[in-house]
């Protein structure tokens, strides 16, 4: 819990310091993407969405902002006029209701490659997820997020993008 005039301020000026460094290795922030509770905060709670964005806006009004399908985060970042980017996770456990399922829960993850191979390309080709309890929910996405902490996840990403080719899904960062 932080006063949103905090989280504003922390998200513009963590924006601003990655920047400085994105600089002197040659390139910049390309996304703003909040991480773990704050990520899974911002899909519901309106104050704390309306910080990360104000904090957006104020450090570069032009980033890309990567959530939640449905989230409130995105919704008030398009209404900012910051470019909001549907995410979709192809290693984590979804609800019925479509957010994720909370890590320390059982099956949050998904480690077995072949299904983190399915689950993308499902998600691409037909725009759903297979929903921890069994369920099919849709999930229209624009990036594919593969969690760096995923076991093997250098290799398993390779396998993602050559299964989402083969099934026809032309892999492009997003616009």
């Amino acid at each position: 819990d932080v006063p949103p005039a905090e989280l504003t301020a922390e998200v513009a000026y963590q924006i601003g310091a990655l920047e400085v460094f994105a600089r002197a290795a040659g390139t910049r922030v390309a996304y703003v993407k909040p991480h773990g509770a704050l990520y899974n905060r911002v899909v519901r709670d309106e104050e704390q969405a309306r910080a990360v964005v104000d904090g957006v806006v104020l450090a570069d009004p032009t980033l890309p902002v990567l959530g939640l399908p449905g989230s409130r985060l995105l919704e008030l970042a398009a209404k900012a006029g910051l470019p909001a980017v549907e995410e979709a996770f192809a290693d984590r456990a979804y609800t019925d209701e479509g957010t994720l399922v909370a890590r320390g829960q059982e099956g949050a993850l998904v480690t077995d490659p072949a299904a983190v191979l399915r689950r993308s390309v499902d998600l691409a080709r037909r725009g759903e997820v297979v929903a921890l309890s069994g369920r099919h929910i849709g999930m229209r996405a624009r990036s594919l997020c593969l969690h760096g902490d995923t076991p093997g996840a250098v290799d398993l990403a390779r396998q993602v993008r050559d299964a989402l080719e083969a099934s026809g899904v032309h892999v492009e960062a997003f616009a």
